[in-house]
């Protein structure tokens, strides 16, 4: 069958080519990456993504992957890295989403409100563990789909104006090791603006 492979342009996916498997289901492709540059290439069949990839010049990765989306990697200890946190974020909307249900259907006032509590707490963990993951992995590029990440739509795991800090702490570090990537300049672009955020909610908060 047909399997997609897409190359992320910051915040759209193009397109690189359509390659096809081969009886057994297995196929291989080969991604033009400039040195210093790496590239979030990802896979798709049917639509649906199948694996995740941060790939570097030079790179030889080995993608084992079923239809449902899960997949390992080898050969590259940034996908390696971006395969997990992917796996992890796929976990903690599960267990947000059967929350919120649950939610919708408790018959008592009292019970909505113990789930309530739950869900706030499995935000409150999932975002230490973003914000200590960040931290401890400065220079790898993974760490950028991390600040995306939402559990709704209204709700960003990066979302308190404080969190600027965080990006820029990013960028500065990433900036030393990717200074040409397109992907840390966007973040930049990001951090800029949320910093912009920050100085005017210090300013409004001090005019009280």
């Amino acid at each position: 069958s047909d399997v997609v492979v897409k190359l992320l342009d910051v915040n759209r996916f193009e397109v690189l080519d359509t390659v096809k498997a081969d009886s057994n289901g297995k196929l291989s492709y080969k991604v033009s990456i400039e040195k210093g540059q790496p590239e979030f290439v990802y896979l798709f069949h049917n639509d649906k993504k199948v694996a995740s990839l941060i790939l570097q010049n030079g790179d030889k990765v080995s993608v084992t992957a079923d239809t449902l989306g899960n997949y390992t990697v080898e050969g590259s200890e940034e996908s390696v890295k971006l395969a997990q946190i992917e796996k992890e974020y796929a976990e903690v909307i599960s267990k947000v989403t059967s929350i919120a249900y649950a939610i919708q259907d408790a018959k008592k006032e009292s019970e909505a409100n113990v789930l309530r509590q739950e869900l706030g707490k499995t935000f409150v963990e999932y975002y230490r563990s973003r914000v200590k993951y960040v931290m401890e992995n400065p220079y790898s590029l993974s760490v950028i789909p991390v600040f995306y990440q939402n559990l709704s739509p209204e709700l960003p795991v990066f979302g308190q104006a404080t969190d600027a800090i965080h990006f820029r702490n990013a960028v500065d570090s990433l900036s030393t090791v990717y200074p040409e990537s397109k992907y840390v300049k966007a973040l930049a672009k990001e951090a800029d603006k949320r910093f912009g955020y920050l100085e005017l909610q210090s300013r409004i908060m001090s005019a009280d």
